[in-house]
């Protein structure tokens, strides 16, 4: 059950969505602690969500179904207005005259992580788990194999220790993907091909999104 919680959590969270792109490129553009707390605060709403769904509580009906689509909606506007303001627009406007300076702004940075960012880090996610489409799909079937094939003990601890585990491994997935961006970052030749590939995923995830949603209607 723990190499299988933990194998899980890796997996689960490879940063290839909207919310991994954001958090991959202020990771490049701004320093490892303005993009970590997103990869905390995501893995511990992916605790909550596996201990929820692991135990059933999760009422599916319980929201209006427009109210559903409105907020998803509403969710991936915000993150759509994110991703031109941090991903697209710095491709269009130029940075010449801001490569001596990127270095020192980083560092500085780091020492701007005070409680207004992460609160700023917490309605972000908040928003993106929000207005995904997938997740209660997702969790739904995801929750039902776990209880079918890897948790012999249908209990509160088991559930919980399930749920911190698999929340360590998609801590580690984005940790271990923030120094791997970090490093290319420090690479002006392929800073550009990490920079287009990060846009063409994050501009996929949204409108299949948008898809889904219009989809349900």
């Amino acid at each position: 059950m723990v190499i299988a919680a933990f194998g899980f959590g890796l997996l689960y969270s490879v940063p290839l969505g909207s919310l991994g792109q954001i958090m991959l490129n202020r990771a490049v553009d701004k320093g490892f602690w303005q993009a970590f707390p997103i990869a905390i605060i995501g893995a511990t709403a992916d605790f909550f969500l596996c201990e929820t769904f692991l135990m059933g509580t999760v009422s599916i009906g319980a929201l209006n179904p427009w109210l559903k689509i409105i907020l998803q909606l509403t969710g991936l506007i915000f993150l759509f207005y994110i991703g031109i303001k941090e991903l697209i627009l710095p491709l269009f406007i130029g940075r010449k005259g801001k490569t001596t300076t990127s270095h020192k702004d980083r560092l500085t940075r780091k020492l701007k992580l005070n409680g207004k960012t992460i609160l700023e880090n917490v309605f972000l996610v908040g928003i993106y788990y929000l207005s995904n489409p997938t997740y209660i799909a997702f969790w739904i079937t995801f929750s039902a194999l776990i209880n079918q094939k890897f948790i012999s003990h249908h209990s509160l601890f088991h559930y919980t220790l399930f749920s911190v585990i698999f929340s360590f491994g998609s801590l580690m997935c984005q940790y271990i993907s923030i120094l791997f961006v970090r490093k290319i970052g420090k690479s002006g030749v392929k800073i550009g091909v990490f920079k287009y590939t990060s846009i063409t995923l994050y501009s996929v995830t949204i409108i299949y999104f948008f898809y889904l949603v219009a989809h349900s209607m």
